[in-house]
Parts: C-alpha cells; structure tokens; sequence
C-alpha cells in the first residue's frame, strides 16, 4: 500500500512538472509572437494560459499583457472605443483575480485613466481612483491618481485656469 502511494505521489509530481513546462513553452512563445508584432497569435497565447493556468503567476502576466495590446491598438479588426474597453476589462480581471499581484496597481491606475480620459466613464473612474487610492497609498501612481481625480471631467483650459488660479 505504501508503494502504490508513493507511485501515485510520484505520477501527479510528474504531471505537475510537465504542466507547469508547457506553461512555460506557451508564455514564452506568446511573448516572442509579440515582440515579433504578431499580436493575434500571441493574445490566442495569453488567453490560452489564463484559461489554463488561471491562478498561475504568468495568468497574471498574461492579464496584463493582452490589456497593454488592446490598449495599444494593436488588435486588427477592432474600433479603438472597443479595444479601449477590452483594455479597461483586462486591467480590471487583472487587479481583481490578482489584487496582490506586483502590476496590479498599475493595472487599477491604467482602468481608471482609460475610463476618466479616453471612453468619459467618469463614474467608473473616480471609483477606480478611489479605490486605488484605498489600496495603494503608498504607491509612486498615488500623486497622479490624486491629480486625475481632482480633474476628472475638467477640459484642459479648465485644468490650466484652476492651476492659474491656485497660484
């Protein structure tokens, strides 16, 4: 009976050991697809391992990764509103399937900025600067996200007058 355990614990050790490899294989294949510019591939890449390996640090990698092509309009076929958005969802599964996570407030940081300054959801971004302010108090984007706060919905000359006038 104790050598069957043994078997057993042996045979998942080596399934894990091979999973955890062709974890590695597909990030690393995901991320040469897109330093090469083959930005289709290397998401079908990154969603292969979020779905795979969901609570694996390279999922979050991975988050964080197809976020940054969205919202560097690197997708073919798509409307930049709609790859704003795709960005904004990204970044946001990031911080909340990864709150502690190392890219998780620049992840927060990110959501909030695409919403507050590129797709006008201003709600969803003073939540988002709130809540990244709650949590990461400390963090270098903190004076930033205050600064966005304090400005959100303002247009540029209204920044530039209320600087002016603070003055």
């Amino acid at each position: 009976m104790k050598k069957l355990i043994t078997v057993i614990a042996v045979i998942v050790l080596l399934f894990n050991g091979c999973d955890s490899n062709k974890e590695k294989t597909l990030f690393d294949s995901a991320n040469a697809k897109a330093k090469a510019k083959n930005y289709s591939e290397a998401m079908k890449d990154y969603q292969k391992i979020i779905d795979e390996y969901s609570s694996s640090d390279d999922a979050a990698e991975s988050y964080f990764a197809i976020a940054a092509m969205y919202h560097m309009y690197q997708i073919p076929n798509i409307s930049k509103e709609e790859s704003l958005k795709k960005a904004v969802q990204y970044y946001e599964k990031l911080y909340e399937q990864f709150p502690d996570n190392e890219k998780s407030p620049k992840a927060l940081f990110m959501s909030a900025y695409l919403m507050g300054n590129e797709l006008n959801q201003l709600d969803g971004a003073r939540k988002s600067y709130q809540t990244f302010l709650n949590k990461f108090p400390g963090n270098e984007l903190a004076p930033q996200a205050k600064i966005e706060l304090e400005n959100l919905g303002k247009t540029p000359e209204e920044i530039l007058q209320s600087r002016t006038a603070k003055k």
